[in-house]
């Protein structure tokens, strides 16, 4: 059983404007681990990370947080307790490395790579897990929907300073870290004249089945909309009840590289069965969150080493799922599902209201 040792306590880092973590360690946690401790209280902001915690197969190391300060300048809704909201948090962490362990299994066949960053975003508060090394990993908590990005963005650097120091390469998490090929190295992988289309028009691909209802042609028009060639490579609407429908670019030339080792038809098929699997997985995240954080799991994002999949709640059981295999533009591509998510949600609501 892991244990929580109350009495050891680092020094407290950041300047007079941060406030002071709190520090609490598992017993086997040795002096070694002081350093990136360290790090973890320093990446702590009342304006975006708010609890830190590590892990390593699934057993808890160590954690800081800023709660009670928090609670004490009144940031805290009425009523939440921080020490049991520590514990919940540090528990969560060992829940989503089994949940993320299986949802990683199941991301493989997409020939992506592995999962090395998951945004899970419940009511006005989020959730990240950033994988640092075979059986390593970080999890975060940002309260309120103000603090999503920047407490994202302080996963990303904490995780890639963690790798720094055990002399690893960065995973570029979120795609955050600008892309500095400068055009006078050559020109990027991918870029050099192959056959087929060239542009999104050309390369526009369609699926549908099952039945969706009269907006579901605003719906399509709005996914293909979406799409990019730097960005969003692939959108899909998905109501378990009813049917499916999804518009691609997956067919442009420039995106050959990622199909070495899986075609463009099979790569379609595997996303359709992530998009059966979903909401039995968004469930299961549901029920292991909602003891944490009050609200219903709206945005999913399953950051890869290639790219990352995205999933948006639209309504009560459909949902969207995106794509982008460009793993520096993860967070553009994020930004344009955020966009369709709107637009999906707002059509859906003229559909009921012209029913009613």
């Amino acid at each position: 059983m892991d244990t929580a040792d109350d009495s050891r306590s680092d020094a407290p880092a950041g300047s007079a404007s941060v406030m002071t973590p709190a520090h609490h360690r598992a017993a086997h946690v040795t002096a070694d681990s002081d350093e990136f401790i360290t790090m973890c209280a320093q990446t702590l902001r009342p304006d975006g990370l708010h609890h830190v915690a590590a892990y390593h197969r699934g057993v808890y190391n160590y954690s800081v947080d800023i709660l009670d300060g928090l609670w004490q300048a009144g940031s805290l809704p009425a009523g939440t307790d921080t020490r049991s909201s520590r514990e919940l948090y540090i528990r969560v962490g060992r829940q989503l490395n089994f949940l993320l362990g299986r949802m990683d299994r199941a991301l493989r066949p997409v020939e992506s790579g592995r999962l090395i960053r998951t945004v899970l975003r419940l009511g006005e508060a989020s959730v990240f897990h950033y994988y640092v090394r075979p059986g390593e990993y970080l999890t975060g908590v940002s309260l309120g929907r103000d603090n999503d990005e920047s407490g994202d963005r302080a996963m990303a650097g904490l995780a890639t300073r963690f790798g720094e120091l055990l002399r690893q390469r960065g995973l570029n998490y979120g795609g955050f870290e600008e892309d500095t090929q400068k055009s006078e190295e050559g020109p990027r992988p991918g870029s050099a004249a192959v056959p087929g289309p060239s542009t999104t028009k050309d390369a526009l691909h369609f699926e549908r089945f099952g039945i969706l209802g009269p907006n579901s042609a605003r719906v399509r028009e709005a996914c293909i909309s979406a799409l990019s060639a730097e960005d969003l490579h692939y959108a899909a609407y998905v109501d378990p009840a009813c049917g499916f429908l999804s518009a691609d670019v997956l067919e442009l030339a420039t995106l050959a590289p990622y199909f070495r080792n899986i075609s463009r038809p099979g790569r379609r098929d595997r996303y359709q069965d992530i998009a059966r699997r979903l909401p039995f997985v968004v469930a299961r995240l549901d029920h292991s969150l909602k003891a944490v954080l009050p609200g219903r799991l709206t945005r999913t994002v399953l950051d890869v080493d290639e790219g990352a999949l995205y999933y948006f709640a639209a309504g009560d059981g459909p949902f969207l799922l995106g794509v982008t295999l460009h793993q520096d533009r993860v967070f553009h591509a994020d930004l344009r599902m955020n966009m369709l998510c709107n637009s999906v949600r707002h059509l859906l609501k003229e559909g009921d209201g012209n029913r009613n």
